[in-house]
């Protein structure tokens, strides 16, 4: 039986994967260990599966400028200690030049079973993303919110887009990383639902069958993780800045309260068909903010920017927003024509024909938001 814990609605808990870099080259750099054992500050860093990528993670947050400074006060001193051995981050969803078969594998357990069972699609997982978890009240709720937000899910993607090149080649996506996360037999779109028992079915099926040995295998772009009492968004890239990161966020903690709101209402809805679910996914990848989404299963669409436009109206209007007000204007720029990360690299790209240039910028974009600090 599956336990779900106890978790006040609607608090956030922050997780960022970065990637280590060397300073001089921007090139990945395996020192995961090192800045791992040098680290003497509270427990908010922790490895991955590769030695060039950590994660930095939050508490538990009331609002999404409570996460912000709790990023900014573990990413503040760990961008000290990587500037004394000589290396710094970059946080967006792929390294532009990186070649996963160069990578080395960080030595714990549960990586190395992944890698054996998984083999060149683990491998292949040189990806960085940013994870969401929000407190529910209960596990049914939780169900009922993760149908909801199915809805709207493409369109945190979409904002977050930062991954328009894999392995120093040009892709033609806004995000390669959720194509290349989509390989794994447990990732992607989560299995639809209606209910917590359904739920527990099928995880009892997947264990049974030894597709998973926990719910840490279940790398669905949404999933409840009942150990935290909370719903994780795991369908992000990665942020170019912590500032950008907390946007996503504010925007993710809105459309929950939101579906929130509705279930408790009796008006949640079903999970929608999941060719819509694949295709906005899909359009997202692809194009970005530059998408139309599928509205309905009849196949109406609407431009993304507009979807976002009339989803800030609706969440500012009625409350969902409240202790989220400093990013709600960045959130509108975006709905009136703002940039991704994926736009802003590639421009970069074409206008000096120059990969290395953009991964220069991305190191430098990340280092200049953290010692910038916080701002209202």
């Amino acid at each position: 039986m599956v336990e779900f814990a106890r978790s006040e609605p609607f608090t956030l808990g922050v997780e960022v994967e970065l990637q280590i870099v060397d300073r001089e080259t921007n090139a990945l750099k395996p020192f995961a260990e090192r800045l791992l054992s040098d680290w003497s500050g509270p427990p908010r860093i922790q490895a991955e599966f590769f030695q060039s990528m950590l994660e930095i993670s939050t508490g538990i947050c009331r609002t999404t400028t409570d996460a912000e400074r709790d990023l900014r006060a573990t990413a503040e001193p760990l961008l000290a200690l990587a500037h004394a051995d000589g290396v710094r981050f970059i946080a967006t969803g792929t390294h532009p030049t990186a070649r996963y078969q160069e990578r080395e594998l960080f030595p714990a357990k549960r990586y190395h079973t992944l890698l054996a069972r998984n083999q060149w699609i683990a491998r292949r997982l040189l990806i960085f993303g940013l994870h969401v978890h929000i407190g529910m009240p209960d596990a049914e709720t939780c169900i009922a919110v993760q149908n909801e937000l199915l809805h709207d899910l493409a369109m945190l993607l979409a904002i977050s887009t930062s991954s328009p090149f894999w392995q120093g080649y040009v892709t033609g996506l806004s995000s390669s990383r959720i194509t290349v996360f989509e390989a794994m037999p447990t990732a992607a779109m989560p299995a639809l639902v209606r209910d917590w028992n359904e739920f527990l079915k099928v995880v009892a099926a997947l264990t049974r069958s030894h597709a998973i040995t926990s719910l840490k295998d279940l790398w669905w772009d949404i999933r409840p993780s009942p150990r935290f009492g909370t719903l994780e968004i795991r369908v992000c890239d990665g942020l170019a800045t912590l500032r950008e990161t907390c946007v996503i966020v504010a925007l993710a903690q809105g459309l929950a309260r939101r579906a929130g709101s509705r279930v408790a209402a009796g008006q949640g809805r079903l999970y929608p068909p999941g060719w819509r679910i694949r295709e906005n996914k899909w359009r997202a990848s692809r194009h970005g903010m530059n998408a139309d989404f599928v509205l309905d299963d009849e196949g109406n669409t609407m431009p993304i920017r507009d979807w976002l436009r009339v989803t800030l109206d609706d969440l500012e209007r009625d409350g969902f927003m409240v202790g989220n007000e400093p990013y709600i204007d960045e959130l509108q720029r975006f709905a009136d024509g703002a940039p991704t990360s994926a736009d802003r690299q590639l421009a970069m790209y074409e206008r000096t024909n120059d990969i290395g240039a953009v991964t220069t910028a991305l190191a430098e974009e990340f280092e200049a938001d953290v010692l910038a600090g916080y701002r209202e």
